[in-house]
């Protein structure tokens, strides 16, 4: 009998789907820690990423800092016209923050560069607020996301003083081109000059990336911050009703073209070596131990969790289910289709974050940080014949390394396909047994973690699923796992349900169980 590992997440808080997906990983002194060890790895890096493995680098150093800290936080600070009622304390130009802006502002005069506030954390152990803001690189040549707060001591504890210090997170975040058609065809020099930033005199600002982040206008409205235009950092920012979150969006007027924030290293003028910028995080320090002796209610580390293997394989749920909104915004706009519990709905209701969403930026950052001798697969399972019942075209004759030449880019594209067709309906339905057969035929993995939000649709054998057809399905893959040359460890995830037959799947192959538990709301059509 092999040993069991399993583990089961559970909170009681309301909201739709925010304890179900955002599951913290381990507070505690190694969380802090990784503040540290983030900001040296990126100032050490800062002055010599001039090709895509050292954006990368910045991006993984720089956005673990960020994800740490935010995570620590009790709540993100920003400006905005309009604060929910009760919120107010989310302001970021409150009296309460003036003497910490005025410092960062003093403080990036020293050293004679603009610094634009971005956002606010709210810090559980600090009297001060982190600022994160936007400054030029340093080269002059880009721009970079600046920290402005107390500084971290080498075990990743801030420092007892009070004096505040400015030092770069993410460095090289791209400059916007002048787009005639947004990522198809770029303007004249005339259309540039029309486009190019103005100064208080309407003059345009000839390519002076210090003038032009020091006057950018980042104030959020609905939730976001402003679409960014020609020569303007090529990164935006959401956040949502409860002002928990921070995530990196398209900085385009266009949210539908695949874009993102991104990183580039380059003239200002010229083809850029670009790296896209993905983040989301979620403050969760209010958050209370729950049984498990484990905090409850954030986004980052919630589906893979003790990464070691060097051959794995990834099996994650394409389903229409998979469209549910965990954090909604506060504001109105185009109609979207969402999976509601039970049913699909239409809303005009801004979604901050969908489940996909949350699925992508983890899995992209897992991918990101993956070191280059790992060899894995990677599916999306929903209806045969369904837009996401598909693997990825690299792995599909087995495991590839990642740090083969545009591997690990091709894997993040695929992954960023999962929620490109608009209507979730057509995403499919719940077949997970293409891909978990595929998973047990490859005798060059030694790991699965296989990722799914509901129970399947049908059975092996084509007919309508029964809870009683998990002891059947277990004893199959297990009588499978018998006969491989290396036994396959697989780590299933549950999300807001219980799944008798994911957890047996993990018992019966030394593998983890872990649920996500989350009420379903299905009367929350906003």
């Amino acid at each position: 009998m092999k040993t069991r590992n399993n583990r089961h997440l559970s909170s009681a808080h309301s909201g739709f789907g925010i304890t179900e997906t955002l599951i913290s990983l381990t507070a505690g002194v190694a969380l802090i820690s990784a503040s540290a060890v983030a900001l040296n790895s990126t100032s050490s890096l800062i002055n010599t990423s001039t090709n895509k493995a050292d954006l990368r680098q910045n991006s993984t150093n720089g956005t673990r800092l960020l994800r740490s800290e935010v995570e620590r936080s009790l709540n993100v600070l920003i400006d905005s016209d309009t604060t929910p009622s009760g919120l107010e304390y989310t302001n970021l130009k409150s009296d309460d923050h003036q003497n910490t802006l005025k410092s960062c502002e003093t403080i990036a005069q020293g050293k004679n560069i603009a610094f634009n506030p971005l956002f606010g954390l709210k810090m559980a152990d600090l009297n001060q607020p982190v600022i994160y803001g936007l400054s030029i690189n340093t080269s002059g040549k880009g721009y970079s996301l600046n920290r402005c707060g107390s500084p971290l001591m080498g075990d990743g504890r801030y420092s007892e003083t009070d004096d505040l210090h400015i030092a770069p997170v993410i460095n090289d975040i791209g400059v916007m081109p002048c787009w005639k058609e947004i990522g198809k065809t770029l303007c004249t020099e005339k259309e540039k000059r029309n486009q190019s930033p103005k100064n208080s005199n309407g003059i345009p600002i000839e390519a002076d990336l210090n003038e032009i982040v020091g006057q950018l206008d980042l104030k959020f409205k609905d939730d976001k911050t402003p679409i960014r235009g020609y020569l303007e950092p090529a990164l935006r920012v959401v956040t949502d009703e409860n002002r928990k979150l921070i995530r990196f969006i398209d900085p385009n007027a266009n949210s539908n073209d695949g874009e993102n924030s991104y990183l580039q290293t380059s003239e200002i003028v010229g083809k850029p070596t670009k790296e896209n910028l993905y983040f989301a995080g979620y403050a969760r320090a209010d958050k209370r131990l729950n049984r498990q002796g484990e905090s409850s209610g954030v986004l980052n580390g919630a589906y893979f969790r003790s990464v070691s293997s060097k051959n794995m394989n990834f099996l994650v749920d394409g389903s229409g289910s998979m469209s549910a909104c965990i954090l909604w915004g506060t504001s109105y706009g185009d109609w979207r289709i969402y999976w509601g519990g039970s049913s699909y709905y239409w809303s005009r209701k801004s979604c901050s974050l969908t489940r996909m969403e949350s699925l992508q930026h983890e899995l992209i950052t897992l991918l990101s940080d993956l070191p280059d001798d790992t060899k894995i697969t990677l599916q999306s399972f929903s209806s045969p014949g369904y837009v996401n019942h598909r693997s990825w075209s690299e792995s599909q004759n087995g495991a590839v390394v990642l740090g083969d030449s545009g591997v690990r880019d091709s894997a993040i594209a695929f992954v960023n396909t999962l929620d490109d067709e608009r209507y979730s309906y057509r995403w499919g339905g719940t077949h997970p047994w293409e891909g978990l057969d595929y998973a047990f035929a490859l005798d060059d993995t030694d790991t699965l973690y296989f990722l799914s939000d509901g129970e399947p649709s049908i059975n092996r054998n084509g007919g309508r699923w029964r809870t009683t057809d998990f002891k059947e399905t277990v004893q199959h893959y297990s009588d499978l796992n018998k006969s491989r040359n290396t036994e396959l460890k697989v780590n299933t995830i549950s999300l807001g349900l219980q799944s008798n037959w994911m957890e047996s799947l993990s018992s019966n192959t030394a593998g983890n169980y872990l649920q996500i538990d989350k009420d379903y709301l299905t009367a929350s059509n906003n």
